[in-house]
């Protein structure tokens, strides 16, 4: 199997490892490193430069090999080629991934042209998105060479040729971060991650900062904003860090007139450059002069600051457990001590209703009070409040697992008139049918699997063709009225796209989901974790799992069996805990 693992799963990363001079006394506390996880220092890389007498192969071996030194602007990669070429030469363009030296293949096309191939797992583009790629993709450049000095240089480079990196120095060298963007509803503030891939280097700030600048991705657009204006650059091409405070010195469009706005660029700023090692506060400046608000400190150093909550959802105090009919409370913590009395007393709503027979895939409101569920034919779709049950008028085929978000709207998705389509019950409709909202991507596939993010902006979801092939995984932003009311789903960005066949898929956190997947025809169905702009991490088989759902984060990952099985994750495998045909989580 390829070598993957190169999930995002930690990006708020926080503290420097060395030249601390000991551990803080104050500020805010921050989330660390994962176990095992390796450190953020800027990394250094010094490759050796050309060699007197080397052939035009091995000069195009060394400059590949290169890729991996960042000093100096790439200094010693630029000293394979001729002197006009290395001004006009620009790395960051791309990255491409491969396994190791055995994954290229040089061929001397004539006395002064290499061509070569290589077999690449992976690529990050200019502006950080990382993706994983399709088991035996290949590319292809060619190197035109010439003399200079009696040496031989690269005197051409292909056409926005950037870095080809060997997965051990990406892992070294790069790191996932968060790109953060404002919600553009709810009722408090809140911030959305954009996950991209950045170098170490010393100038990781900068970097940030820069892509800070960038508008609302499109898989996001109407689902988040930004509080930086548009056209807005800095005065400065980088960002000083000073005793730990980074200096954004913005140009005049940077000074919003909305004091909302500039609260709201402040916090993106502080979510997304604190993540930087070297970083603990961030001032904001607009060609030269602070942005000053009041109660708020001349460089906050926590979102709280400046008036958002800290990142973050908090994990559910109680999920459903449902043996045969019955529906049990229990504590996400005492899952294996379901049938040992540990249950917990009513929440909203009072008694959990008995589900009948026939009545599967289940959904728990984010507030615990209603459940809702499928017939076994999957063309009817059900609600349980207060023990009462409401059916809901026939509107589409195929359904799949409801879901809940955190404003009362019940989501499903399903088939009608011979295409795949997504429907809302909005809070209050009572027996009406749900809206079908307009997702034109959807056309020609069928709906497997819908999922609403913990934040309420975006779902997750897996669609397949009309034959059950051709699984993706999609996640799309939520856009919706002032009042909160969905409107329509923002143009996909799809997730773990060398998987080809997909059952299920819920949340992890704001940053990754849970696939229940396969990669291949011989490959088992297996969860895997799945990072929103990042790779892949293949978890252990379940034989049999029917589901997959989450109380919370990497370990809280949480799979149904045909069996009857509940199983949790423990160390690299699964443990039963319970018996039981399903497991609702609030919203889940």
């Amino acid at each position: 199997m390829r070598r993957r693992g190169l999930l995002g799963v930690v990006v708020a990363l926080c503290v420097a490892l060395s030249g601390c001079g000991g551990l803080p006394t104050s500020g805010p506390v921050r989330e660390g490193l994962a176990v095992g996880a390796p450190p953020v220092e800027p990394v250094r890389v010094l490759p050796d430069g050309p060699a007197a007498g080397a052939s035009p192969e091995q000069i195009v071996r060394g400059f590949l090999r290169a890729a991996a030194g960042f000093d100096d602007d790439h200094a010693i990669g630029r000293s394979f080629l001729m002197p006009s070429v290395a001004q006009n030469w620009l790395p960051d363009v791309g990255v491409m991934v491969y396994d190791g030296e055995s994954a290229l293949r040089f061929e001397n096309v004539d006395d002064h042209t290499v061509r070569v191939t290589g077999t690449m797992h992976a690529a990050i583009d200019a502006s950080g998105r990382y993706r994983d790629l399709p088991a035996g993709a290949q590319a292809h450049a060619t190197f035109s060479l010439a003399r200079v000095g009696g040496q031989w240089r690269i005197s051409e480079t292909p056409k926005d040729f950037g870095l080809w990196l060997l997965t051990s120095d990406l892992e070294r060298l790069y790191r996932p971060f968060a790109v953060h963007y404002v919600a553009a509803s709810g009722s408090t503030p809140s911030l959305i991650p954009d996950v991209r891939w950045f170098p170490l280097t010393a100038g990781l700030a900068t970097t940030l900062a820069r892509a800070q600048l960038d508008p609302v991705p499109a898989y996001l657009q109407g689902a988040a904003t930004t509080g930086v204006p548009e056209g807005t650059r800095l005065s400065v091409d980088a960002v000083p860090v000073e005793s730990g405070q980074a200096n954004v010195d913005l140009s005049v469009r940077g000074l919003a007139t909305d004091p909302r706005q500039r609260r709201a660029m402040w916090a993106q700023f502080i979510a997304t450059l604190t993540q930087a090692p070297s970083v603990q506060s961030v001032s904001l400046k607009v060609s030269g002069n602070k942005v000053v608000f009041p109660g708020v400190p001349a460089a906050p150093s926590s979102l709280v600051q400046v008036g958002f909550p800290d990142d973050g959802s908090p994990a559910p105090t109680s999920v459903v457990l449902r043996q045969g009919s019955v529906l049990r409370r229990i504590d996400p913590a005492r899952l294996g001590g379901a049938d040992d009395g540990h249950r917990l007393p009513p929440g909203p709503g009072g008694e959990l209703p008995g589900i009948p027979a026939g009545w599967n895939a289940l959904a728990l409101s984010r507030d615990g009070a209603e459940v809702a569920g499928v017939d076994a034919a999957r063309d009817r779709l059900a609600r349980w409040r207060g023990g009462r049950m409401t059916l809901v008028p026939r509107f589409a085929g195929n359904l799949t697992r409801p879901a809940y978000d955190g404003l009362g709207g019940l989501w499903v998705g399903g088939l009608a008139a011979g295409a795949g389509k997504v429907f809302v019950l909005d809070p209050g409709a009572g027996t009406t049918a749900p809206r079908a909202l307009d997702v034109p991507w959807l056309a020609g596939r069928r709906l497997v699997s819908l999922r609403v993010s913990p934040d309420d902006q975006r779902v997750v979801m897996v669609s397949t063709g009309p034959t059950g092939s051709d699984a993706r995984v999609y996640v799309a932003g939520v856009v919706r009225a002032p009042n909160g009311q969905v409107r329509s789903l923002a143009a996909p960005l799809r997730v773990a796209p060398t998987l080809t066949s997909a059952a299920d898929a819920s949340w992890v956190d704001g940053r990754t989901v849970s696939v229940l997947g396969s990669g291949g025809a011989t490959d088992p169905l297996r969860p895997y974790l799945a990072g929103i702009g990042s790779g892949i991490t293949p978890l252990a088989q379940v034989p049999g799992a029917v589901s997959v759902t989450g109380t919370g984060g990497p370990r809280g990952v949480v799979v149904v069996t045909d069996r009857g099985e509940i199983l949790t994750r423990a160390g690299n495998g699964w443990v039963v805990e319970s018996k039981g045909s399903d497991l609702l989580v609030p919203g889940g």
